[in-house]
């Protein structure tokens, strides 16, 4: 059975009129099961089906949904946990349906479940953000636009594979490559396709940043491997948007802008990874998506702590973890140095494996220039959090709940980073590296070290307030000239509007010479 099952059930089980106690103890026995059952899953089961004309595979495990399924339930259990206190009881079914659907896309072995659970994915996060409040509506709106902007590249895409191949079974894409790359470019959230994350992760309830930041560019990730593995290309435009990445976070101001931007450049390692095709490179992409699932979902449950106990969300309001909140401030440290890449760390595992599947040196370079300015990066959340005075007050004390979710994941980090082996053990996904050997050692605290020293030589610089630098959204700026054109269209009688389509072709034909030549 696909372990996403047992969500959708939870998510019809909570219409009934069940007190806030049973509803806490439902929520939790389903997420538990689930992550119990994904563990025992056996990679090799798979279910077919017949539906109409079609013969379908809608559960298929391998080595890598597994993994990826695992730490799907993982942060299930540990969102739900986090969130179920404090969310109303609509909010929890649409998490319990937008987690389902990317469980059951993770095990699908064929293009249909894949695009049905896709779109769902998509729609219950989209009302997860629309009926948060008036504010979050038109930010609703607009990443409900941008996703399904992806979802019809891929039902063109899966079209052109189907015509071409005969069979929906999930394979390495034969056909219509740019159709499936613009649809998972969308859910990875790269550079050019991201302006939907730092807006919707900013100003969401902060509990569903929580969710969407373990889910969404994962599951593009997961798809990735599964159709375009093995493409270079993409391995440069994977350190182009890293890059991107890097220079946005740095600029921020606002602890979830800064965490969305540093998405970006954490999807880009994986993309390299994917993109060498080898056995290693895929092993070490889907190894950094389990720990980069582990320690960014800590941060944002972090960075949510802070504005639930303080009301605010600036960076500077870091400053009440240090003083008043010492069990979150240990889960943060944790995080941190997983996600700088530290030894004995669960974020230098995946970032090892890496580094030897890369063997070209421009992304040799870049995987250093990565590792570095990550590290650079979160010095400032750190700085913040522990190094700069700070009045803010703390208004009210964490849940409960929130506490467990935050540290059932940073024990899971620690375990990780003690025995990185741990993940190759419960997969069977082995990878010939001796981890702490001194050379692999030294690699990892390199970066780090750097960044440290670069930190403290520019730190006004870099604590510098960029808000005000502004970002255009190029896709709000064509929806602006596109509604401009139709109402100019619907003025025209039929010998102005022939002369204005002449005028407009024209026009369109020199500019895509001017970019093609």
């Amino acid at each position: 059975m696909t372990p996403g099952v047992l969500y959708l059930t939870g998510a019809l089980l909570l219409l009934l009129p069940v007190s806030d106690r049973l509803k806490y103890i439902l929520s939790f026995l389903i997420t538990a099961g689930t992550l119990i059952v994904t563990l025992y899953l056996v990679p090799g089961t798979s279910f077919q089906l017949d539906f109409l004309t079609y013969n379908l595979i809608p559960f298929k495990v391998d080595e890598i949904s597994k993994l990826t399924g695992l730490i799907f339930a993982v942060g299930g259990l540990a969102s739900v946990l986090y969130s179920m206190t404090i969310c109303s009881r609509t909010n929890l079914r649409l998490l319990f349906v937008f987690i389902g659907s990317a469980l059951i896309v993770v095990f699908s072995g064929d293009f249909f479940t894949l695009y049905v659970f896709w779109e769902l994915m998509t729609i219950s996060s989209s009302f997860l953000i629309i009926l948060a409040s008036d504010v979050t509506k038109k930010m609703g709106y607009y990443y409900f636009l941008m996703h399904v902007a992806g979802s019809l590249c891929l039902l063109w895409g899966i079209f052109l594979q189907y015509s071409a191949t005969g069979s929906l079974f999930l394979n390495t894409i034969e056909a219509s490559i740019s159709f499936f790359s613009l649809a998972i470019a969308i859910k990875l959230a790269f550079v050019g396709f991201h302006t939907w994350m730092p807006l919707v992760y900013s100003k969401a309830p902060f509990y569903v940043a929580v969710v969407l930041s373990i889910y969404t560019t994962k599951v593009g990730v997961y798809v990735m491997a599964r159709l375009l593995p093995g493409i270079t290309i993409l391995a440069y435009a994977g350190l182009i948007s890293a890059l991107f990445g890097i220079v946005m976070a740095l600029r921020q101001n606002q602890v979830r802008k800064l965490l969305s931007y540093s998405i970006i450049i954490q999807v880009g390692y994986m993309m390299m990874g994917i993109s060498m095709g080898t056995s290693e490179g895929i092993a070490g992409a889907i190894f950094h998506l389990v720990n980069h699932i582990l320690y960014k979902t800590v941060l944002f449950m972090v960075a949510g702590i802070v504005i639930y106990t303080t009301g605010k969300d600036p960076v500077e309001n870091l400053g009440v973890l240090g003083r008043k909140l010492p069990l979150i401030s240990l889960a943060t440290w944790v995080a941190f140095l997983g996600i700088a890449g530290v030894p004995f760390f669960n974020g230098f595992m995946s970032k090892t494996i890496m580094k030897e599947a890369i063997q070209d040196p421009i992304l040799t370079w870049g995987l250093n220039v990565m590792s570095f300015g990550t590290s650079l990066l979160f010095l400032k959340f750190i700085y913040y959090a522990f190094f700069k005075k700070s009045n803010v007050t703390l208004h009210k004390k964490p849940a409960l709940s929130m506490q467990l979710g935050l540290g059932f994941l940073t024990v899971l980090m620690i375990l990780v980073g003690i025995h990185p082996y741990l993940l190759e053990n419960v997969t069977n996904m082995n990878v010939d590296i001796h981890y702490f050997d001194t050379k692999h050692m030294v690699s990892g605290m390199k970066p780090f070290l750097l960044s440290i020293f670069i930190f403290i030589l520019f730190k006004n610089f870099l604590v510098k307030d960029y808000e005000r630098i502004l970002f255009v959204d190029v896709y709000r700026k064509m929806a602006k000239v596109i509604v401009a054109i139709g109402y100019q269209l619907s003025t025209f009688h039929d010998g102005k509007l022939t002369r204005y389509l002449l005028w407009m072709t024209t026009t369109l034909i020199i500019l895509l010479s001017l970019l093609l030549f």
